[in-house]
């Protein structure tokens, strides 16, 4: 498992950056910027689930960015933290799955995050 991991950091790969920016780029323009991300990763998921998995390995050692998503998280920076991780961990933990589907996942995902889903009676 190690030598994957590593594999991710030597390697310069374009994939991450941009997805990274697709992610952003959804978030900025939605009124909900954490589900709109969370979203746009899930899209990012169905098609190249393998991907998704290794970009979500990366993300998790990418402290700089792991700073920028901890207001959006909320919290202090250690609840932030785990609560990043947690959801990260449950993501990497599906898209493992013979048939990933990360999108039936979004509302454990966003509730990973502090972001209660509200069902359609609240």
């Amino acid at each position: 498992m190690g030598e994957g991991r590593e594999r991710l950091l030597v390697v310069p790969d374009d994939r991450y950056a941009d997805a990274f920016a697709e992610v952003y780029e959804a978030a900025d323009r939605a009124p909900e910027p954490l589900r709109a991300g969370v979203e746009a990763i899930v899209e990012i998921a169905e098609l190249n689930p393998k991907g998704a998995r290794e970009g979500l390995w990366r993300l998790q050692t990418d402290w700089k960015t792991l700073k920028l998503l901890e207001p959006h998280v909320g919290g202090g920076p250690t609840q932030a933290a785990l609560r990043l991780g947690a959801a990260i961990h449950l993501a990497r933990a599906e898209l493992a799955s013979p048939a990933p589907q990360l999108r039936r996942r979004l509302p454990e995902l966003m509730e990973w995050l502090g972001r209660r889903e509200l069902s359609g009676a609240e």
